[in-house]
């Protein structure tokens, strides 16, 4: 188990033809079908290639096997080839989270959400800023063989944001040091003009005013 997922790696070969792939809640056999023999699906399990003929299984624990909290589905949506990284969208009851696995040996770094690359690939940026999961940002170094990742709980102080300010939702690399954030706030007394610009260098980050 990982971060509640069932995962297994398999010494056999992958990935043959999706079964069912559309079929799933919230299928992602679009994405599967840009990268064939890298990942497949067999209706809730998702198969992930990995170095040496092996591959990860996730398996989805979903409706009406589970209900509630055990519920967890796994979507690929992302295959960053630089990195060798698979980006997986993790679907719980009522939050959601990302799995970054890496296609070398199968580790898998937990995250909030997928995250938003900067502009060479080195860094990302996940966040989660909603009134169900609150906010959550992390900072990630891809420079190194496993991603580093970092959190950052400190929220920007510009043009009288309050402790209770929520970021808004979407992270915008402007350059490969910078990132803002975009979009509609949670909070609907949130100021939409507040400065939320953060500083990222070596998977650190600080915010600028």
């Amino acid at each position: 188990m990982f971060g509640g997922s069932k995962a297994v790696i398999d010494d056999e070969r992958c990935c043959g033809a999706n079964r069912d792939a559309a079929a799933v809640r919230g299928s992602d056999a679009t994405f599967l079908a840009t990268v064939p023999g890298m990942a497949a699906r067999d209706r809730g399990t998702l198969r992930l290639r990995l170095e040496g003929n092996r591959y990860l299984k996730l398996t989805d624990c979903d409706e009406p096997a589970c209900d509630g909290d055990d519920t967890r589905i796994h979507r690929l949506v992302a295959w960053w080839p630089k990195q060798r990284l698979y980006v997986v969208y993790v679907g719980l009851y009522e939050e959601s989270a990302a799995f970054l696995v890496s296609e070398r040996d199968g580790r898998i770094t937990m995250l909030p959400a997928p995250p938003a690359l900067s502009p060479s690939g080195r860094q990302g940026i996940a966040l989660v800023s909603n009134l169900m999961q609150g906010v959550e940002l992390v900072a990630i170094d891809f420079s190194r063989d496993r991603p580093s990742v970092t959190s950052i709980t400190t929220m920007p102080d510009c043009g009288g944001a309050g402790p209770d300010s929520f970021l808004r939702p979407i992270p915008v690399w402007t350059d490969e040091t910078h990132v803002t954030f975009e979009g509609q706030s949670p909070l609907p007394d949130d100021k939409s003009n507040s400065k939320q610009l953060l500083r990222v260098v070596d998977g650190k980050g600080q915010w600028q005013c």
